[in-house]
């Protein structure tokens, strides 16, 4: 399998779902190859938007991991409102969580797609009546 990834457009909850496909990043130049690729994808959208990412296929190795954090944080501050995370393995996960420690970044990441798109519905919500997102009945893992 080659490297991949897709972007598509869901009107009827008006988000975007990144996937990706045997992009493995094991250095700083994969991951300025996967910035520039996603930056390409985003920037197609007029507006910032709300992003799942499917994590699944996206591996984070060691030696990639601190640049990785970093160059994340930047593209989601530059075209998302807000990123919920699902799937993907154990190193990729622990990476995203460092990162948004270190970089302030989302770090949420849900078991399936229902369930990060359940808790970006909740957030919008509770960003529409000025409150806080309720984690009731989200499993984050």
């Amino acid at each position: 399998m080659a490297w991949k990834m897709t972007f598509d457009y869901d009107e009827v909850y008006d988000v975007v779902t990144a996937s990706f496909q045997d992009c493995i990043l094991n250095n700083s130049l994969d991951v300025a190859r996967w910035r520039t690729e996603v930056e390409g994808h985003l920037s197609r959208y007029p507006s910032k938007v709300d992003l799942l990412i499917n994590l699944d296929g996206l591996v984070v190795k060691y030696t990639a991991g601190r640049v990785f954090g970093r160059e994340r944080s930047q593209v989601l501050a530059r075209f998302t409102k807000r990123s919920f995370r699902f799937g993907g393995d154990e190193m990729t996960k622990m990476f995203v969580a460092t990162s948004g420690a270190i970089n302030g970044a989302a770090t949420n990441v849900y078991r399936s797609r229902q369930d990060a798109l359940q808790a970006l519905l909740a957030d919008r919500k509770a960003e529409a009546s000025g409150g806080r997102p309720s984690m009731v009945g989200m499993k984050a893992i």
